[in-house]
């Protein structure tokens, strides 16, 4: 296993793993080591995460992730460790756009 309990990493899109891996045609998913479905891709895309996720648990041969916790995710499915990811925080108020002290 590549990744530890809180490491953030970033998942790979379905193409890139279609193209890795290719499409089971009968069941619509990626032919990984623990197949990659449309499921999968649609609750990454509906948390508008950056595909960014964190690791919550490490099994024997994959891994459990704290924002999606119905799947398993394997090495394969990850592309890689985010290392410093910058956090964006909300601009409360028009003087926080100019600056102005």
């Amino acid at each position: 296993m590549k990744y530890k309990v809180k490491d953030k990493v970033k998942i790979k899109t379905w193409k890139e793993m279609e193209k890795e891996y290719g499409v089971f045609v009968k069941k619509g998913s990626i032919k990984c080591k623990y197949a990659f479905t449309k499921g999968m891709e649609e609750e990454i895309e509906e948390l508008n995460c950056n595909r960014i996720l964190t690791i919550e648990y490490v099994y024997s041969n994959s891994y459990g992730i704290k924002e999606i916790s119905s799947w398993t995710w394997s090495d394969d499915m990850i592309k890689c460790l985010v290392k410093n990811e910058i956090k964006s925080k909300p601009i409360t108020s028009r003087f926080e756009i100019l600056d102005i002290r």
